[in-house]
C-alpha cells in the first residue's frame, strides 16, 4: 500500500518546450522532478526538485529512477529523452511505453525506413550507409536526400543533385550522427505537413492536420498554420497509413507525431515520433481549436479517462513561426509586420545573448491569429518576410 498523500512524476528534459508539460503535470498535484544538466532552463525553477545529471546516458537516468520512488516518468520533446525514458520504463515496468525495440524503429531514421520498406509504407525510397561502408546509391534517382539516421532539426541534411557532391554530403551527415549512420533517399517533391494522433487501445481517438514550411533553414520547420489546407482525401489516407503503422508495431496508449509529404492525392511518411514535438508546436493547436495538447499527452501516459471538447468549431485561423537567423548573431530586439491585431510572443533569448545560426538557435517563437483561411494561406509560409531582427552587429532582416 503507498502511504505517500502525494504521487511523485519525474520529467525527464528542462527546456522551454517541456514547460507546458510541467503545468499539466501540476494541475494534477503531483509531486514534480526535473532533470537535466542545465541549470539555467525554466522547468527547474518550477519543479519540487531537482537532478542536474545527464539523461543522454540511460544508466545514470535508471540510477536516479531506480533510486527515487517515482510514481510516473514522463519524456519531454526531444528523440534523447524518449529514448532513455523508454529504457528506463522497460527496465523498471512503467506502463504505457513501447519497448525499446518499437522506440528504436520509430525514432531512427534507418531503422524506420527499413520498417517502411519491409511494410509497404508509403515512403522515400532510400539505401543506408553504416560506418565508413562504400557508397552505393542503387536505382534512386537523383535528386538525393542524405541524412544522419539519429539527427533532428535538420541538421547534417543536405540535398544532392549529382554523385559528385555525395562525399562532402555524406561527410557532413556524418559529423552530425553520434552513431555514424547515414540514411540516402530519394527526394520528394510535395508539400510537407504534420499529423498528430493520439491513440488509445491502438486506435485514433484524436488528431490534427498543421501545414508546415522550412524558409530559413533547409529542412528545419519554423512556419505553421492550423488548420491546414488538406483535402479530406489527404487526412483520410494519412489517417489510414498510421493506423496501420500502429496495428503493425503495436502501439501503446499515447501521441504519434508524423511528418509527411503531400503531392496532389499521393501521401509519403517522412518520420514518426511518440514523443511531444519541440518548439511548442502544440501551442498552435492549443490557440486554434481551444484545446491543451500537452495535457491530453499527460492524460494517455497516466492512464486517465481521454476525452476531448474543443472550445473553437470551427478552429480559429493561427500561424506559428519561429525566429531563427541565417548567421550567429547578438540579437538588440526585433519588430514584425504580421497583418493581425493578434500576435503573441514567446521570447526564448535575453537581449544581448549571443544566438547561433539555424538550426542550433531561435530568438522566439510567435502565433498570430487570421481573420479567413486565405489570409492565413498567403502569410504562413513568408512569416521570415515580415520580421526585423535588429542585432548588435547590425540588421539582418
Amino acid at each position: 500500500m503507498d502511504l505517500r498523500m502525494t504521487k511523485r512524476a519525474l520529467l525527464i528534459g528542462s527546456n522551454f518546450s517541456a514547460v507546458p508539460l510541467l503545468f499539466a503535470l501540476k494541475r494534477r498535484g503531483l509531486h514534480i522532478s526535473v532533470c537535466g544538466n542545465r541549470p539555467d532552463e525554466p522547468c527547474h525553477a518550477h519543479a519540487d526538485q531537482s537532478h542536474f545529471i545527464d539523461y543522454s546516458d540511460p544508466n545514470v537516468l535508471l540510477a536516479l529512477v531506480e533510486n527515487g520512488d517515482f510514481d510516473f516518468v514522463v519524456p519531454t520533446g526531444n528523440d534523447v529523452a524518449y529514448m532513455s525514458t523508454t529504457f528506463v520504463a522497460e527496465k523498471l515496468g512503467f506502463p504505457r511505453f513501447d519497448s525499446m525495440e518499437t522506440t528504436t524503429i520509430i525514432h531512427t531514421k534507418q531503422a524506420f525506413r527499413n520498417f517502411t520498406e519491409q511494410n509497404d509504407i508509403p515512403a522515400p525510397r532510400s539505401v543506408r550507409l553504416h560506418g565508413d561502408s562504400p557508397v552505393e546509391t542503387g536505382a534512386l534517382r537523383y535528386p538525393l536526400l542524405v541524412k544522419p539516421s539519429d539527427s533532428f532539426s535538420g541538421r547534417g541534411v543536405t540535398k544532392v543533385f549529382d554523385r559528385t557532391e555525395l562525399a562532402d554530403a555524406i561527410a557532413d551527415a556524418r559529423r552530425n550522427s553520434q552513431a555514424a549512420e547515414i540514411v540516402i533517399e530519394e527526394f520528394i517533391e510535395g508539400s510537407l505537413h504534420s499529423h498528430s494522433a493520439f491513440i488509445k487501445n491502438q486506435e485514433i481517438v484524436f488528431d490534427v492536420f498543421v501545414d508546415e514550411y522550412c524558409t530559413v533553414y533547409p529542412y528545419q520547420v519554423d512556419s505553421s498554420n492550423h488548420p491546414s489546407r488538406l483535402s479530406e482525401t489527404v487526412r483520410s489516407k494519412t489517417r489510414t497509413i498510421m493506423a496501420r503503422v500502429i496495428k503493425l508495431l503495436g502501439l501503446q496508449d499515447g501521441l504519434i507525431h508524423t511528418q509527411f509529404l503531400s503531392n496532389d492525392d499521393d501521401v509519403w511518411i517522412v518520420e514518426c515520433m511518440r514523443r511531444c514535438p519541440g518548439d511548442l508546436y502544440g501551442s498552435l493547436v492549443d490557440l486554434s481549436l481551444g484545446i491543451d495538447y500537452a495535457d491530453l499527452v499527460i492524460t494517455l501516459l497516466l492512464g486517465e479517462e481521454f476525452a476531448v471538447e474543443p472550445r473553437f468549431d470551427p478552429p480559429l485561423f493561427i500561424g506559428r513561426h519561429t525566429i531563427t537567423s541565417n548567421t550567429p548573431s547578438t540579437p538588440f530586439s526585433f519588430s514584425h509586420s504580421i497583418p493581425s491585431s493578434d500576435v503573441r510572443i514567446a521570447q526564448l533569448k535575453t537581449t544581448g545573448k549571443p544566438m547561433n545560426s539555424a538550426p542550433f538557435d531561435k530568438l522566439a517563437i510567435l502565433y498570430a491569429r487570421f481573420q479567413t483561411r486565405d489570409e492565413m494561406l498567403k502569410v504562413a509560409p513568408e512569416f521570415k518576410t515580415f520580421i526585423s531582427l535588429q542585432t548588435m552587429q547590425g540588421d539582418l532582416a
